[in-house]
């Protein structure tokens, strides 16, 4: 049976939905959504799942696609190969690249939701990810959990935090790549 490289991103995919969905359970958080809808016709759903709370729509919120934090250039250049343009991963907060011919297979970015936030969502690591290591030069602050090491690194630069993901257990290579990312993601955005 062929399957394509987005067949694999989509079963990574579901196993960070499942992997967000045991955070909920262990951190005792239930899911939420609530959606408000302005005087002006704008709406606003925010979502909260596993102690970590994501806003999309048009009411003048944080709202940031994840596939417009890097191109397939930025991750080309990082991990070699050819990468894919950016694919909306199985929640909204997920972005994720096929790349043919470099270290990884495939490499997601997340977007974790305003600078405000970054006290809350470290905690939320601190808390369900086996604690935190930071990671010095990679923009305004950065750490990895220690659940995963360096093959995830979650990062605040600019106004904004997000995190690359090549999911566990990467080689030296990889992680390196990882960094590479993360740094030239935290540069475009100013941070």
């Amino acid at each position: 049976m062929d399957r394509s490289p987005h067949d694999s991103l989509t079963a990574r995919g579901r196993a960070g939905l499942v992997g967000l969905l045991l955070l909920a359970a262990c951190g005792g958080d239930d899911a939420s959504t609530t959606t408000t809808t302005a005087t002006d016709g704008t709406s606003a759903t925010e979502t909260t799942l596993g102690g970590i709370t994501t806003t999309t729509g048009d009411g003048g919120f944080a709202d940031v696609d994840p596939c417009d934090l890097a191109t397939s250039e930025m991750v080309a250049a990082a991990f070699g190969g050819t990468a894919s343009d950016g694919l909306p991963g199985v929640l909204p907060i997920i972005c994720d690249y096929a790349i043919d011919g470099g270290s990884s297979p495939s490499v997601s970015v997340y977007y974790y939701g305003a600078a405000s936030n970054w006290d809350g969502i470290r905690s939320g690591f601190e808390s369900n990810r086996g604690g935190t290591t930071d990671v010095p030069g990679i923009g305004e602050a950065a750490f990895y959990p220690n659940d995963a090491g360096p093959t995830e690194l979650v990062v605040l630069a600019g106004d904004l935090a997000f995190s690359v993901s090549a999911g566990f257990g990467g080689s030296d290579e990889v992680n390196a790549d990882i960094a590479e990312l993360a740094t030239a993601i935290a540069a475009a955005i100013g941070g």
